[in-house]
This record gives structure tokens, sequence and C-alpha cells, in this order.
């Protein structure tokens, strides 16, 4: 199975009185803490800091390893130490005392290892294709027809395709819905409704013939293939994003009018953006975008005071959108809603 995994680099720390004047550790922050199944990394950070998007800081942790780090495990032994003065957390290795940042990776099953924040409620969506662009969905491969002249087809169902180029496994969808970006009104893609896989049974010049091996909605005649991505583990640790980076809600997944904790949304921001995987976004209700007329007659994008009703973690990210969950929300998000990096502790 898929597993969303969080790692963590470490750093070697000597025990000093005093705490960082940029890193405040909450009250009551365990000195050690072993980490048990079940555990995320967003939940252990929200048990050492006010803001767990400082999670990087606490470990010495440079970019490279942000975006490459460790795995940790159930059983592990977390030590919080200080290093002229600023709280450090390490790992505790056995008999070994603490250890330092390594190349090394510990070989045993990943699967194992504590996910960044709650598998299950990502896991569906790192799979799944969630957004094309508008050249994409018109380029993609076309599900023409099926047995017996029907409509709609179900799993082991043998189906005939028009477009697909490779062997292998691919992924029926239909546009769902556009994603406008609510300031300029560009089109920023399709989000699709995922239905099901397909393998290649035959390749043929005009037309392919496949097979259903799962169904998870309705799959119908005209509807579109993608190839399915491969097998592999994402790593990402939660961090703040640029500070200049600042966006909105554009959809909240399945359509439900309000995103609670664990929902999963929709930003109008992506990799042109250099939105990256394991950022973490303050949600703004209430705040609205308005544009400035300076004194030299440039024009400035501001945003007015909003309340603060929650975080938004990036998980998987597009070139114009990124996807996200919903956390430690005290109220429901809302298509509109404005996001942009956490504020300092």
């Amino acid at each position: 199975m898929r597993k969303s995994i969080i790692s963590l680099a470490l750093a070697l720390g000597l025990a000093l009185p005093a705490f960082s004047d940029t890193l405040t550790i909450k009250p009551g922050a365990p000195a050690r803490y072993t980490v048990v199944k079940g555990d995320t990394l967003w939940g252990i950070s929200g048990r050492y800091l006010k803001s767990p998007w400082k999670w990087p800081s606490l470990w010495q942790m440079n970019k490279s390893e942000v975006k490459n780090p460790h795995w940790i495990y159930p059983g592990d032994v977390l030590v919080l130490t200080y290093v002229n003065g600023k709280p450090r957390l390490t790992l505790e290795k056995g008999r070994q005392g603490d250890v330092r940042l390594s190349p090394q990776v510990r070989m045993t099953d990943i699967d194992k290892a504590i996910s960044s924040i709650p598998a299950k409620a990502i896991e569906p969506f790192l799979y799944r294709p969630l957004v094309v662009n508008e050249e994409e969905f018109l380029t993609s491969p076309r599900l023409v027809a099926g047995p017996e002249e029907r409509l709609a087809f179900g799993s082991g169902d043998r189906i005939y395709t028009n477009g697909v180029a490779s062997t292998g496994t691919w992924q029926v969808y239909r546009a769902s819905k556009p994603l406008i970006d609510p300031v300029t009104k560009e089109n920023l893609g399709y989000e699709v409704m995922y239905g099901g896989d397909a393998v290649v049974d035959k390749l043929g010049e005009e037309i392919q013939t496949m097979h259903l091996t799962k169904v998870n909605s309705e799959i119908l005649v005209g509807d579109r293939l993608i190839k399915a991505p491969r097998d592999q583990f994402v790593s990402y640790v939660p961090h703040s994003p640029d500070a200049g980076i600042q966006g909105q809600i554009i959809s909240v997944y399945d359509g439900v009018d309000g995103a609670a904790q664990y929902s999963n949304v929709v930003i109008n921001r992506g990799q042109r953006e250099q939105v990256e995987p394991g950022d973490v976004f303050n949600i703004v209700k209430n705040a609205k975008p308005v544009t400035l007329i300076m004194a030299d007659g440039q024009k400035k994008e501001v945003t007015l005071p909003g309340q603060n009703i929650g975080k938004i973690f990036i998980y998987r990210v597009f070139d114009k959108v990124s996807y996200g969950l919903v956390l430690d929300s005290t109220d429901a998000a809302s298509v509109g809603d404005v996001v942009n990096a956490p504020e300092s502790e």
C-alpha cells in the first residue's frame, strides 16, 4: 500500500539552560518522548512547538534535509536538548547515545515509519488523477466502447479505447469542473473524477483492448484515460512557505459546503509559485484581497485583515494548483478563504 511517509534528519545536541529567542518550546513539552504507532509528525511537532511548521529549525535541518530526510519509527526516543540556548531535538539510538545526520538510511520496512499527517486522509489523493490542464484533457486517450453496446461498465469488463500508446495500467477519469483563479479568471486546469483502473490487453493502431481491474465510480463511454503513476514514497517535513506566497481556496473536494478538520482542499498556487509538498499555510476567513493605488501610481495587492481559523498542509502540487489537508481548524474553511504563510511565533 502506498504510504505517505515522513522522515527526520538528526542532529547532535548538548543540554544548556536557556531558551532560544526565535523558537518557542511549549510549556510542558516532554524532555524525552517515545514514538508510538499512530503518531504523525504533525502531532509530535505540536507537542513541542506552538508553530509546528518550524519543525525543521528544531531539528537543525537545511533545505536539502527537509526535502530528503530520514525515517523515524515507533519505538524511537526523541530527546529535547539545548545548544547555545537554542532548543534542539535528537534521536536516541539505544546505548550508543545521540546520532548526527548521515546519508545512511535504516533498512527496515518503511511502511512502519510514521506519516507526516494522517495517512488515511490523503492516501487516495496521492495515487488518483486530480487535475489536468486543458491540453492534457483534449489530447487524453478516450474510452470508445464496451461489451454488448453498454454505456456503463464494471470491474472485469472489457473496454475499447483510442489513443492508448503503451501497455500497463491506466486510470480512467472524466473532467468534473474547471478550476478558475478568482482574481485573474485564468483557467488553472480541470479537477477530475477518478473512475478506476484499466490494464492493456492488446495495442492496436486505432483501437486498444483493455479490461477494468478496479472501479471507484461510474465508468462511461467518453471517459478519458491517463497513465497510472509509478508507485513511490513521498516524504515531506512541515515548513513555512515563501512569505510572499498568498492565495485562496478554490475548491473543497467532493463539493461540500465547508472544509472541516482533515478535509481536502485546492488552492490557486502551485509549482510556478514555488509551492512544494510540506508547505503549511494559514487559512484566513473573511479576508478580502484588494488593490491599492500607491502615491507613485503603482498598484499593490494587499489583503484586508481576517480571522485565522486553521492550517493547510500541502501534500500534492501541480503546475498551477495544490492540494492540502485542513489541520487545527476552529471553523469550517470555505471557497474564497485566503491562505498565506504562517506568522512568526
